[in-house]
């Protein structure tokens, strides 16, 4: 039976990335350079980047090269990035973003009724830790170096097919719930969960709606999540490296089976793991 598994904590992701797309310039204003993405994907500037922005956030460059993270609730518009050269040259381009209908997943007969009629309790509980993950998750105008590179390693091997549920909007026993904001990847239970990359640990928790769940911060704004975990092998403020196992994969927390999930925040930004996965040449590219 396919094990389903349900987004966390409404708040994880929504308002994390406030961004209003400007008002359109006149032609002869508009950046000769351009690149389209959808919600929740990556657009990449390569070549003797120094320092990147979109719009007032602003944030190191990554080996040379400028990735720009979109939120899978980014209004879909024209905005403006930007980057400076090592030389020093400022230069500008035009991020146009494309909406990315969610897909509708209606689960039933949900087996955690506790889930699905939140006693007061359990909800005080739940806004509490939003509160500590939202600390380690939202945007921050300093960050640590990176420690990381593209592709990122996997999070568990080998890597199955995801569930391709990223974004999903979600009800179960008829009850709306936020959009999902990770892949899940069907994973039995007890398999090795791994560092994707060098980092440090930012938060080890066992939450109401995530479960067991570790959160590594990689630098440049980088910040892993691994839910529903059945053991958890790392501490709070460990160094890990890539490929180090964190965990175990198991169902704890809002779930209907073993699996995992994996999250991505980059800048605040909820976006889709798997463009953290493929060769970054694949993303979509400045022109």
């Amino acid at each position: 039976m396919k094990a389903f598994f349900l987004l966390p904590l409404a708040g994880f992701c929504l308002g994390l990335l406030p961004v209003t797309a400007q008002t359109r310039r006149p032609a002869s204003d508009t950046p000769a350079k351009a690149v389209t993405v959808a919600q929740g994907e990556v657009a990449r500037w390569a070549g003797n980047c120094r320092r990147c922005a979109l719009e007032k956030r602003a944030w190191p460059a990554v080996n040379g090269t400028c990735y720009y993270p979109v939120d899978m609730e980014m209004k879909a518009g024209e905005y403006t990035i930007s980057r400076r050269t090592t030389g020093g040259k400022l230069e500008t381009a035009r991020l146009t973003v494309t909406e990315k209908p969610c897909v509708q997943e209606d689960i039933k007969n949900f087996p955690k009724k506790e889930y699905v009629n939140v006693s007061p309790q359990n909800q005080a509980r739940a806004a509490s830790e939003g509160t500590e993950v939202n600390a380690v998750i939202r945007y921050k105008d300093e960050v640590r170096p990176a420690v990381f590179d593209l592709p990122v390693g996997k999070p568990v091997n080998p890597l199955p097919k995801g569930e391709g549920n990223f974004g999903a909007c979600r009800t179960f026993d008829g009850q709306p719930r936020d959009r999902h904001t990770g892949q899940d990847y069907p994973v039995g239970a007890g398999k090795a969960v791994l560092s994707v990359g060098n980092g440090r640990v930012v938060l080890v928790a066992d939450h109401f709606y995530s479960g067991k769940a570790v959160y590594i911060d990689h630098g440049n704004g980088l910040v892993t999540e691994y839910f529903h975990l059945q053991s958890i092998a790392v501490k709070d403020d460990q160094t890990v490296t890539k490929g180090q196992k964190i965990g175990a994969v198991g169902e704890t927390g809002r779930v209907t089976g073993p699996h995992l999930h994996f999250g991505v925040r980059w800048h605040g930004a909820c976006i889709n793991p798997g463009f953290l996965l493929v060769d970054p040449s694949d993303l979509p590219q400045v022109q």
